[in-house]
């Protein structure tokens, strides 16, 4: 039997095998569709392609492969370079339509097993084929698509590099429009589109804390692969379907909320997830959660939101570490008005001669102004505490059954509990 060096080509055919490969070679839409059968049964990635652009392609990258199978039985060399080029073409479009680079294989090894079964088959009883196609054909087969694949492999992953390095330089450049040029619209809406996402839902922002503080780009870059892993198993979400940057030594992300869903629903919802990124043990120490928004403008404000939850929170409750910017809202209004701010100090200076009763009226608000409660807190009689609160409304001018001033004077405390952490 005539075996040609593998390296060169499967060498010259028998008359009878090349007959046979020849009445194949003329029914190659045939051979294709039971190859795209068989990928579409042992593939998801191929089961669920329901662009017809996109169906039509791998038809006609199966049907190449196909013809260039028994091209190469033919001529008994190994295809060319310029044969090749289409299938890495093809590879290049398969990172863009969502397959990945395991199933791409995936279906080249599917397709080899069924071109394989077919020549088996035409063979029927001939035992001289049969012998042609084990000891000459089949050695072949395995060089034939192992050089396939590694164009293929090749091709992937090039393009695969080449539109990460794309994506990361739109990531950049919409948040750019975001926190720099938020009323450039339609810039905002250009790259979200190119991006893929659907700038038109309402995105809440999280602010992720990575290994305990505050890190620099080079540490968040070293970990990112593992917590953008987490984060996708977590929110259920395609990497690709939020949004990310680095932001005051934060990781931030910016999470798509159903339109249909009320935003307190949604809310709390990412606030349980944040609970669970936590919890997942991907270096993520806290995670300050934003409100929903909408916009360039409204996605920069959630972000700013989810930043501050984390600043205010952490402070006022270091033992909760995904805090929620609906809970420090008030407080931040608190601290952002200089007015205000000197408004509730002058409140407290007032009490401040008198430290027991600032601790009288702390239990107050801790014991939800529940008196017994209160004066147990405090292990003072009853009438001494009646004492202590005549005392703080005499010198503050309010009564405590004004919800009004109740108010005025919790907000007061809580900001002096904000500047007392952050001293």
């Amino acid at each position: 039997m005539d075996v040609a060096p593998l390296e060169t080509g499967v060498g010259v055919l028998s008359p009878k095998l090349r007959a046979i490969v020849e009445a194949l070679q003329l029914n190659v839409r045939g051979v294709t569709e039971r190859a795209l059968a068989a990928m579409r049964v042992g593939i998801s990635d191929y089961r669920h392609i329901n662009d017809p652009a996109v169906q039509l392609d791998v038809e006609e990258s199966v049907q190449q492969n196909v013809s260039i199978w028994f091209t190469a039985l033919l001529s008994g060399q190994q295809p060319t370079a310029a044969d090749l080029e289409p299938i890495s073409a093809f590879a290049r479009r398969r990172v863009h339509q969502g397959v990945t680079l395991q199933s791409l294989l995936q279906a080249f090894r599917t397709g080899s097993r069924v071109l394989w079964d077919v020549l088996l088959e035409r063979a029927e009883d001939d035992r001289e084929i049969h012998r042609e196609l084990l000891f000459k054909v089949s050695p072949y087969i395995l060089l034939h698509f192992d050089l396939l694949g590694q164009a293929v492999g090749q091709a992937y992953s090039a393009e695969q590099q080449k539109r990460s390095r794309w994506r990361d330089r739109l990531r950049h450049e919409l948040s750019g429009v975001i926190f720099s040029h938020p009323d450039e619209t339609e810039s905002f809406r250009e790259h979200a589109l190119a991006l893929g996402l659907d700038a038109g839902v309402p995105h809440l922002a999280l602010a992720l804390r990575l290994g305990g503080k505050q890190q620099d780009a080079a540490y968040i870059e070293a970990v990112s692969e593992q917590v953008n892993g987490t984060v996708s198993r977590v929110l259920g979400l395609d990497r690709e379907a939020y949004l990310r940057t680095l932001r005051h030594g934060h990781l931030l992300l910016w999470v798509p909320l159903a339109s249909a869903a009320p935003a307190i629903e949604a809310e709390r919802k990412c606030a349980a997830q944040a609970e669970a990124l936590i919890k997942a043990g991907a270096g993520i120490t806290a995670v300050g959660i934003g409100l929903p928004d909408v916009g360039a403008r409204g996605w920069r404000r959630s972000a700013e939101q989810a930043l501050r939850a984390l600043e205010i929170g952490l402070r006022v409750n270091p033992q909760h570490s995904a805090p929620r910017y609906l809970d420090v809202a008030l407080d931040d209004a608190l601290t952002t008005s200089e007015n205000v701010v000197r408004f509730f100090e002058s409140m407290i200076e007032r009490l401040s001669p008198e430290p027991h009763l600032i601790k009288t009226l702390q239990a107050f608000f801790e014991h939800r102004q529940h008196r017994k409660a209160v004066a147990g807190a405090l292990n003072i009689h009853p009438n001494t505490l009646s004492y202590r609160l005549e005392r703080i409304e005499t010198l503050l001018g309010g009564r405590l059954d004004d919800i009004g001033w109740l108010s005025r004077l919790h907000a007061a405390l809580r900001l002096r509990q904000l500047s007392n952490k952050a001293a």
